[in-house]
């Protein structure tokens, strides 16, 4: 399966993508309300692209943050939670593979030394008020 969906009462947590993927020129992968917008490019030798410039006025209204992943090297589990840190899904990401976070919360255990590339909107204010840890009074639970 080159695209998994990670669902939980009909939200949509992760989208992971696997190094078999494909396109045939330009394909997005993402639906176009996305508010980080992943598309793949492939393209022969000699294809030339369009030199352009992006359209400075258009103003985006980004209201969370969405985070990519690509995992140029290594291997890493991928731990998947609700809102309410319940442990959905584990995924094993292995070279070339790459996730679109989306909601809900995650974290990684690396398994193999690795270098992962990571993007998601800014400015960025920082863990104290990007992120939000678990406690010592949640418990995080499976779900079964």
């Amino acid at each position: 399966m080159d695209i998994e969906e990670i669902i939980y009462k009909k939200k949509l947590l992760a989208i992971v993508f696997r190094k078999s993927i494909k396109a045939k020129g330009v394909r997005f992968l993402t639906p176009a309300f996305h508010t980080l917008q992943l598309g793949l490019i492939e393209h022969a030798g000699g294809f030339n692209v369009k030199d352009h410039i992006h359209n400075q006025s258009i103003k985006y209204k980004v209201d969370t943050t969405e985070e990519f992943l690509y995992l140029e090297k290594g291997k890493v589990k991928l731990k998947l939670f609700s809102d309410n840190w319940i442990l959905i899904k584990t995924v094993i990401l292995e070279k070339g593979d790459f996730v679109l976070l989306i909601s809900g919360g995650h974290g990684l255990e690396i398994l193999e030394k690795c270098r992962l590339i990571e993007v998601k909107q800014g400015p960025y204010p920082g863990d104290k008020k990007a992120k939000i840890f678990p406690n010592n009074s949640v418990k995080v639970k499976e779900l079964r």
